[in-house]
């Protein structure tokens, strides 16, 4: 049942999960007994394509699936997690993604621009898709000991033609396991300072690197000490490993104070990930300076502050406008958006909340709570300048109340009767354009929902709908 519940969590409302727990209790014992007889085979997948980005597939499993595997998992998902070194935080309970915006933050203040000048980002083609299924059950085999979980988990590895089905449990723990090896040894620096020979040949490498790459004066000056400080200079990188390394899944960050370092890193990366894990490294992986901002999980990090990706921001300020033109009013809007400002709130996004008019601030606070409504059952943010609705006539001496204002009242009267009878607060404005023209056609006024809209059409207009419509 825990097993269940973690993996229902927010999925409950999903019309497939819903059917599966009206039989909760027997549907439980069936998992139990296919775990304990052995009798579980995968039930097979359903192919789906989400376009985020870019075209993903994804592999779609029965509910039953799903849960059996979670079940079978769950004692010794800590186990694979403490296997798994904390700076790949993905998937892991309690990091995930802002752990390692919080690692690459803190990292990048407490080191000045000079330490961490350079950085690298290496991405995996298709990582799921080409993960080799022998090397993956090498991985296993090296940490699960024979038994009913191995035969388990051999099962769901074979269930899926080529690499891993990405979709369930059990394809996220591969994806860590699969590189839970390489991570460690990245931290060494590839054992290179236990390797005597080794460590000649990329010292060689390291000092051709800089006599080819210097351009800047402060280069030119560290090169002019001649290549035996060069080659001092390479084993003190090289025993000090990579302490700035860190992974997400398929995406590698890299960062460093030496350009060339960072290139005879990048070069082992992508050696070591093609001959041992067989993977392939997506051709944009330039040595770049932390200045120009680096681009990961939907966050830009600089030494001294922290943007929000644009294109996260775009859909966060496009969605806010169209909340504002349906009606809604500051809070409403910020509950609709709770989950993506709550990812924002992480970064420094003062600006664009005050761009959007929705800033907490103290005097906002205050000034709206001194504010009183001018008529009853209307709120502050309808108050308007009394200039706005009075217009001065020109053609009388000393000024007169323009028509203007007759009709500023009554837009006025028909919009509080429409907010309050009619709350905008579920719809789009399209749907909006549509029910307006629809309210025009009937000449009666909107009742909210679809059903009684019809109805409208076979009763006359009673009580306060008539002095409104008369109005």
């Amino acid at each position: 049942m825990q097993a269940f519940e973690n993996y229902a969590f927010q999925k409950h409302k999903r019309w497939n999960v819903m059917r599966y727990e009206q039989d909760i209790d027997a549907n439980t014992h069936q998992v139990l007994r296919d775990i304990i007889e052995e009798s579980f085979r995968p039930s097979g997948y359903r192919e789906k394509w989400i376009f985020d980005k870019k075209p993903r597939k994804l592999a779609k499993a029965p509910v039953r699936d799903h849960h059996t595997e979670t079940a079978a998992m769950l004692p010794y998902e800590q186990q694979v997690y403490d296997h798994i070194s904390w700076k790949a935080p993905a998937v892991r309970p309690g990091l995930g993604t802002h752990a390692l915006m919080r690692f690459i933050r803190n990292d990048l203040f407490r080191n000045s621009q000079k330490d961490l000048y350079y950085y690298i980002q290496v991405d995996i083609h298709h990582y799921f898709p080409l993960m080799d299924h022998e090397f993956l059950k090498r991985k296993i085999v090296n940490k699960f000991k024979a038994g009913k979980l191995r035969r388990f988990i051999f099962k769901v590895i074979d269930s899926y033609p080529q690499g891993a089905p990405l979709g369930i449990k059990l394809a996220q723990l591969f994806g860590m396991l699969y590189l839970a090896d390489f991570d460690r040894l990245m931290e060494r620096f590839f054992d290179i300072p236990r390797d005597p020979e080794k460590m000649a040949y990329w010292t060689s490498r390291y000092i051709t690197e800089w006599i080819l790459t210097a351009k800047s004066p402060d280069e030119f000056l560290i090169l002019s000490r001649g290549s035996a400080f060069l080659a001092y200079r390479f084993r003190r990188f090289a025993e000090e490993g990579l302490k700035h390394a860190y992974r997400f899944v398929d995406n590698i960050l890299l960062m460093h104070e030496d350009k060339a370092f960072l290139r005879i890193a990048r070069e082992l990366v992508i050696m070591t990930l093609a001959r041992d894990y067989r993977a392939v490294v997506n051709g944009d992986h330039n040595v770049r300076p932390v200045w120009m901002g680096i681009r990961l999980v939907g966050y830009t990090f600089f030494h001294d502050r922290v943007e929000l990706g644009k294109r996260n921001k775009q859909n966060i300020a496009r969605k806010a406008h169209e909340l504002f033109k349906m009606g809604l009013d500051e809070e409403q809007v910020r509950l609709r958006l709770a989950s993506q400002l709550g990812y924002a709130k992480h970064a420094d996004i003062i600006n664009l909340i005050k761009s959007l008019g929705m800033e907490k601030s103290l005097g906002k606070i205050i000034k709206n709570r001194r504010i009183k409504p001018p008529f009853k059952g209307m709120n502050p943010s309808q108050k308007v300048p009394f200039s706005s609705v009075v217009v001065k006539n020109p053609d009388t001496n000393g000024g007169g109340v323009d028509t203007s204002f007759s009709s500023s009242i009554t837009s006025f009267r028909t919009q509080r009767l429409t907010r309050r009878r009619c709350p905008l607060g579920s719809r789009t404005p399209a749907d909006s354009r549509r029910r307006s023209a629809a309210r025009c056609r009937r000449r009666c006024w909107p009742s909210g929902s679809r059903k009684s809209s019809r109805h409208s059409l076979l009763r006359a207009p009673t009580g306060r709908k008539r002095r409104a419509i008369s109005s």
